[in-house]
């Protein structure tokens, strides 16, 4: 039961929510004295939400294990929602004790940066808040042109700053630090994130795979084929339909990690061919790269293999939209001898790409049905297809195109093991 995927997210949630503040809080409860006892609600409030926080630094390190069985948007989204949580905790705490001195210039310096940090970032990093609003969508793409990725990276980071000043906070208080056993858990859940941390950043900036820019061609306006061959690749575990972050270490604007889908299935030659069209401030930049540019990557991530194997057997049904054809690509190239239907949209004609390569695999392959078209399909009916087959629905692409697909299987009562959606609004 636990393999399938919404139970593990609850379990994720569980974890992250009670199970990993527990010990603190027991710790706490055992050894406050008696003269605090008034304050003891506000005191652990305050807990929980430095060990909230600590949990959200963690997960921004993008773990793959995680990544593998809840998909990293959905890390990313427990990572911004329990943010938030943690600062309404913080803000329960600070509106309920007094302090003075260093201990309340920190812990006002700290809570005033979360509260920064997280207007900015629900404009330009939280992009389930952005596909909600669109009024804050239009204020994003107004602003990127001031605060480029790059910038937007940094200012995000601030959260480790908020960290640090929320430890020193911590060591002022005399009737906290006395408490041995709180103490020690506390050291521990620091030490174990600032490692965990450090180790990824460190990996980041000094010790990711290496590949050069071998070839570039336009696909249509905007829109770009990279080909990067990279060494000793065969090391890398990038599965069909997965996603990799990519930078450009020598070009100012572009020496910040970002995420692509990678468009074929890898193999031994070591080149990773990616399509990007140029909708942000990175993504128009990287189209002006010469041959031969040195390119870093992370990778790969995604869930929509581990869901291939897990239903092997099952017939695959692909819904996609725009550039959400692009892992759908690598998925089709590697798995000839499974039964597919691709359901591709667009909003016109002009936006189509690789529609080529689809139609020659659906001439040659008599397992792959391709229905290309402008304007949205209706998935309540073409799921009647599909009725009483063993069936494995993969999705990706716009939020609306998404979230629809995803309504009308829960109304068919498709067991959520059966299907995943993967957007990349983050």
């Amino acid at each position: 039961m636990l393999k399938k995927f919404p139970y593990i997210f609850g379990l994720v949630w569980v974890v992250v929510l009670f199970v990993i503040p527990l010990p603190l809080i027991q710790a706490l409860a055992a050894g406050l004295p008696g003269r605090n006892a008034a304050d003891a609600l506000a005191i652990q409030l305050g807990s929980v939400a430095y060990v909230w926080f600590l949990t959200a630094i963690y997960l921004s390190t993008r773990p793959k294990w995680l990544d593998r069985l809840i998909g990293l948007p959905n890390i990313y989204f427990i990572h911004g929602v329990l943010s938030l949580f943690a600062i309404g905790l913080a803000f329960i705490h600070k509106t309920n004790l007094h302090s003075h001195g260093l201990i309340q210039l920190t812990g006002n310096w700290a809570f005033d940066l979360f509260i920064g940090v997280m207007v900015y970032s629900l404009v330009f990093m939280a992009g389930w808040f952005t596909a909600h609003l669109k009024v804050i969508a239009q204020l994003k793409k107004v602003l990127e042109h001031v605060f480029h990725h790059e910038l937007t990276i940094w200012i995000h980071r601030l959260n480790i700053v908020a960290v640090v000043l929320v430890f020193i906070h911590v060591e002022l208080i005399g009737y906290i630090t006395s408490i041995h056993a709180y103490m020690a858990l506390f050291y521990l859940y620091s030490g174990f994130t600032l490692v965990a941390y450090l180790v990824k950043k460190l990996r980041d900036y000094r010790f990711l795979p290496v590949g050069h820019l071998v070839e570039k061609r336009a696909l249509k306006d905007n829109f770009y084929k990279f080909k990067i061959k990279v060494g000793h690749l065969k090391w890398r575990k990038i599965q069909p339909g997965d996603y990799v972050f990519i930078k450009v270490p020598n070009v100012r604007g572009l020496r910040e990690l970002h995420p692509f889908s990678v468009v074929n299935k890898v193999g031994e030659d070591g080149v990773i061919t990616l399509a990007i069209r140029g909708d942000g401030d990175f993504t128009r930049q990287i189209q002006s790269l010469e041959l031969g540019e040195l390119i870093q990557f992370d990778g790969g991530y995604g869930r929509f293999n581990t869901l291939i194997t897990q239903n092997d057997g099952d017939q695959l049904v692909l819904a996609t939209g725009g550039t959400g054809i692009v892992p759908m690509l690598a998925i089709i190239d590697a798995h000839p001898e499974r039964l597919i239907t691709l359901f591709y949209t667009v909003h016109t004609a002009a936006d189509q790409i690789y529609v080529t390569q689809l139609e020659h695999w659906a001439a040659t392959r008599a397992t792959l049905t391709v229905h290309v078209q402008t304007g949205r399909f209706t998935p309540a009916t073409e799921l009647q297809k599909f009725t009483g087959h063993r069936t494995t629905f993969l999705i990706s692409g716009p939020y609306a195109l998404g979230q629809s697909w995803v309504r009308a299987l829960r109304q068919r009562r498709i067991a959520a093991s059966k299907y995943y959606y993967e957007e990349f609004n983050w």
